[in-house]
């Protein structure tokens, strides 16, 4: 069991502004990385970065450009839900932060989006990346879902989440590899570098209380790199799901322990404060609440 040992809401230190379309609170909080000496909380129906204080939970905004309508914020009550960014991935390429969208067939969330502290953020549109990765990882008509991404020395590793369902085929949880150095390039000249090569595997995270496990992140952690999954009651990419909760573990092994509560776990990143600690960033999947940031505890009681 993986103990939670302490939380607090995610909230702008300097409250909502209107003239920003900022909201109070992050909204939706979908990757958590470590950037440098900054921890970057990345949203995927809300177009700003956040950095964090994880003593206090406070966040100092990183505004990305406005979207189409000028709107930063996204929802179905807005009707701009096809709008959003959908970041749902984050990792450090060392001072730069690369967060990426979740990749599928809407043209707005075929982005990676880089940031370096004291610089602004850059929208790389990348749709030949998506859609070579998709072609290859899943089946015909569903979707691309890209939700963990992490740097392995000179090595890439992305998660999609599986679970899309057209017809009879249902997308697999997969992980991409890739090199860095290629990515990089790409990222350069986006239009004219060729596609970083890749490799695909398949994966099988089991379920929890009847309910299938897809990636929700990957970070690095003790021994190597972790993952993060939730058990979510969705056949969509597009759609939420009631949540049955969330587990977490070594990549290689595929298997992870359950979370002590119900939380969707969309983020991971080791807590340098102590070993086998962990902070975890959370979705309610509602506007009107704040994400949360977890501080957990894989130590053995």
């Amino acid at each position: 069991m993986i103990r939670t040992v302490g939380r607090r809401p995610l909230r702008y230190r300097a409250g909502a502004s209107a003239a920003l379309d900022r909201p109070a609170h992050v909204r939706a909080a979908s990757a958590i990385a470590w950037i440098g000496d900054r921890l970057v909380v990345v949203q995927d129906d809300s177009a700003f970065l956040a950095v964090v204080d994880p003593a206090t939970g406070l966040c100092d905004d990183v505004p990305l450009p406005p979207c189409p309508r000028g709107r930063r914020v996204f929802d179905a009550g807005l009707g701009n839900k096809a709008d959003k960014p959908d970041l749902e991935s984050v990792f450090a390429d060392g001072d730069l932060m690369i967060a990426l969208g979740s990749g599928g067939p809407i043209a707005a969330r075929q982005v990676i989006v880089t940031w370096r502290p004291g610089d602004a953020p850059r929208i790389v549109a990348a749709p030949r990346f998506f859609d070579a990765i998709a072609a290859a990882a899943l089946p015909a008509g569903t979707s691309l879902n890209l939700e963990g991404a992490v740097a392995v020395g000179a090595e890439v590793v992305l998660a999609n989440r599986g679970g899309d369902r057209a017809g009879d085929a249902v997308s697999p949880d997969a992980l991409i590899r890739l090199e860095l150095a290629a990515l990089r390039a790409f990222l350069a000249d986006p239009e004219g570098a060729p596609v970083p090569a890749f490799t695909v595997t398949r994966c099988d995270l089991g379920d929890l209380d009847g309910a299938p496990l897809h990636f929700t992140d990957l970070a690095p952690g003790p021994g190597g790199v972790w993952f993060a999954a939730a058990a979510e009651a969705t056949a969509s990419y597009f759609d939420d799901g009631l949540v049955t909760g969330s587990v977490l573990g070594p990549l290689d092994t595929r298997r992870g322990a359950r979370l002590d509560g119900r939380e969707k776990v969309e983020g991971l990143a080791v807590d340098r404060r102590g070993p086998d600690r962990f902070l975890a960033v959370t979705d309610p999947d509602d506007p009107d609440r704040p994400g949360e940031l977890l501080e957990l505890s894989a130590a053995r009681a």
